[in-house]
Formats: C-alpha cells, structure tokens, sequence
C-alpha cells in the first residue's frame, strides 16, 4: 500500500475516535449533570373522584413493583424527581412544589391498562 493512503486512513480513524469521544462526553452532560429530560411517575388515585388509569394487578407478575392497580401518571423534569419523598411524587406534584405535568388518560389494550370514568350520581325522585 503506498505511503500517501496509510496517512489518510490514519486521518479518518482519527476523526471518527474524536466524533465519538464528543458524543459521548455531550450526552455525560445532558443525562448527568444537566440532567434535561423528563419522568413519568405513577402515584395513586381514587377513581371515585377522577379518572384514573386502571390495571389488574390480580396477577403479580403482570404488575410493576409500586403495586398500583388505579394510578395515574405525571410528567416531570429529571432534577426535580430528588425532590419526592421515597420516590413517591404525590405531595410535590399536587401542591405545585415542582412543575409536573399530568399525563391524561387513554386506554391501551396491549399493555392491559383501561381509564376508569367518573359516575355521576343520579337523584332519585
């Protein structure tokens, strides 16, 4: 192999192990110390007095380690979640301590998860 071409793939070795040496040390900044993206937590709900995601939870093994069969789920910045006590964001979130978004509710047949839905109560006369 001539002499001329060992310098030019030299070259482009190079700058592929430069790209790479960036993108992982942009991605170490974003997802460790600025820590710019979101959760979304499951905390418990009452579905006597909202609507509420709803899973069977009669099967352990169908159902994640929180236990919750009616919950519903918030959205909320990454550097916020050290603020939740024992990792249960349900004080923060709904006292407005740190900004979370509510995630509204839809049906997902796949997963196994339906939407409860608010009764009305009826008077009878």
């Amino acid at each position: 192999m001539p002499e001329g071409e060992d310098k030019k793939s030299n070259w482009f070795l190079w700058l592929i192990g430069i790209s790479c040496l960036i993108a992982v040390i942009i991605s170490f900044y974003f997802f460790y110390f600025k820590k710019d993206y979101d959760f979304i937590v499951e905390v418990a709900c009452d579905p006597s007095r909202e609507t509420c995601f709803q899973r069977d939870c009669s099967n352990p093994d169908d159902c994640p380690p929180n236990g919750l069969s009616d919950f519903k789920r918030y959205s909320l910045n990454a550097k916020d979640f050290k603020t939740c006590e024992n990792e249960d964001c349900t004080k923060v979130c709904e006292t407005g301590l740190i900004k979370c978004e509510s995630v509204e509710c839809t049906e997902d047949e796949e997963v196994g998860e339906s939407c409860s839905t608010l009764e009305t109560p009826t008077s009878n006369q």
